[in-house]
């Protein structure tokens, strides 16, 4: 436990911090313009999308990092930081043509013209970012799984302290000096404050064994294959879930800014909850891929069950937390009425995801470990993808007649029932999946 604890509460704290930011930028534009909130929204919902398919490759270097420190293999270890370079690298190029060319995407989602002039030069903007946060999180994955989670911490605070306070002073403007850019200054902090973080982090807190020997052979095909036969899988799993959730926050556009902006201020909540299982998954799954490197099996499997139920009781006590103060914790986010009430017309629904949620990611978590990528994969994307969004779409847009059941339209509610009732399905089909997996190991014990 001491173990799990020394690799969790620094992680755990990183990605808070994350979180965090974000948070901020939303408090900071909800007091500039809603019609910001919303341009913020559609440029993160896609950017969210290539980010996140470049960290769910990252996660097969993850795996083979913790298991080639379980073998104190440092020569793999620089094999495998290589070619997760030239990952980001392709990644970067064609995420930035993308972001640079999204103009029929606005005009297929009926932005006005004034939101399109807000979002165009944001998106640019986050074209130059992605690949700094791409290689910013490579380091970070080297430095958690070689133990060392806690320089990830302390160059978050540095994150957050430059980011949070570059941001107000561009959103807002400074009289005299500097112009209120609203969200295109949210997003020049983040450029800036991205590579900056690289720069710093690499030459200060990353230890210089761990540093990229860049003389010698660069490329290494057999050590790419095994990142891409995890991270592949990994990756598409990550970018339905944020899809799902993004074209969530594209396809409500029509109900109105006011739905807009309760829809991010239940998923800012869900998020900053999120980040406690998903911390917790991330210093298990080092800890059980490192012991699995040692060969220590069985040890493995026991952790790998111990880890669900702490994730599971800790999302459980969060659910429990969020219900009974839910609406001081809610007006924290916006001070607009008619946001809070649909807000907090969310908040049962957001506490009931949240469970399921945990147990599904603490479980895909500890499949991969156990190098099973491939089912969860086509079980999470179908369910999300045909339940809750497919699902949630048409209840939110159409009446319901089924048998003696009369529903009428039910908005933005209709998206987060599906949603919930999708983590729930497949959760628990993870979760038999991964009881399956053990179940094999004992038979060939």
């Amino acid at each position: 436990m001491k173990q799990f604890l020394h690799l969790w509460v620094p992680i755990f704290l990183s990605n808070s911090i994350i979180m965090l930011v974000g948070i901020f930028d939303m408090i900071f534009l909800s007091h500039y313009s809603p019609q910001h909130v919303a341009a913020m929204a559609v440029c993160l919902s896609i950017y969210s999308l290539l980010f996140v398919s470049g960290t769910g490759i990252l996660q097969g270097m993850m795996q083979e990092l913790a298991e080639a420190y379980g073998r104190r293999a440092f020569d793999n270890i620089q094999k495998i930081l290589k070619q997760s370079i030239l990952i980001v690298i392709v990644l970067s190029v064609f995420a930035g043509w993308l972001l640079t060319h999204a103009d029929p995407l606005l005009h297929l989602l009926k932005a006005d013209s004034a939101l399109q002039a807000l979002i165009q030069p944001c998106l640019w903007l986050l074209a130059w970012t992605l690949p700094a946060h791409l290689l910013v999180r490579i380091l970070y994955i080297l430095t958690q799984a070689c133990g060392e989670a806690k320089r990830v911490f302390y160059a978050n605070i540095f994150y957050l302290i430059f980011k949070v306070s570059l941001a107000y002073c561009l959103i807002f403007g400074i009289q005299g000096y500097v112009p209120a850019y609203g969200v295109k200054g949210a997003f020049i902090a983040h450029l800036t404050v991205q590579w900056a973080l690289l720069v710093v982090y690499y030459l200060i807190f990353l230890e210089k064994q761990l540093r990229v020997h860049w003389s010698g052979q660069f490329f290494h095909f057999k050590t790419l294959l095994k990142i891409l036969r995890i991270g592949l899988p990994s990756a598409i799993v990550v970018f339905i879930d944020v899809f799902t959730i993004s074209a969530i926050a594209l396809l409500i556009l029509p109900l109105g800014e006011i739905m807009v902006n309760a829809h991010q201020v239940a998923m800012g909540l869900a998020g900053l909850l999120f980040m406690v299982p998903f911390s917790m998954s991330s210093a298990f799954s080092i800890l059980v891929s490192t012991r699995i490197g040692a060969n220590q099996v069985q040890s493995a499997w026991d952790l790998t069950f111990k880890a669900l139920r702490v994730v599971v009781a800790s999302a459980v006590v969060l659910a429990i937390l969020i219900a009974i103060f839910q609406k001081p914790i809610v007006t924290l986010f916006s001070d607009n009425k008619d946001v809070l009430a649909v807000s907090l017309a969310l908040m049962f629904l957001l506490c009931w995801m949240h469970i399921f949620d945990a147990i599904l990611v603490i479980s895909v978590n500890m499949l991969r470990c156990w190098k099973v990528v491939v089912f969860p994969m086509f079980i999470f994307s179908g369910v999300l993808l045909l339940g809750g969004l497919g699902g949630g779409w048409y209840l939110a847009y159409h009446p319901v007649l089924l048998f003696n059941l009369n529903l009428d339209v039910s908005g933005i509610s209709g998206f987060w029932w599906m949603l919930a009732i999708s983590y729930t399905f497949a959760a628990l089909m993870c979760l038999l999946c991964l009881g399956l997996k053990y179940r094999k190991h004992l038979q060939t014990a």
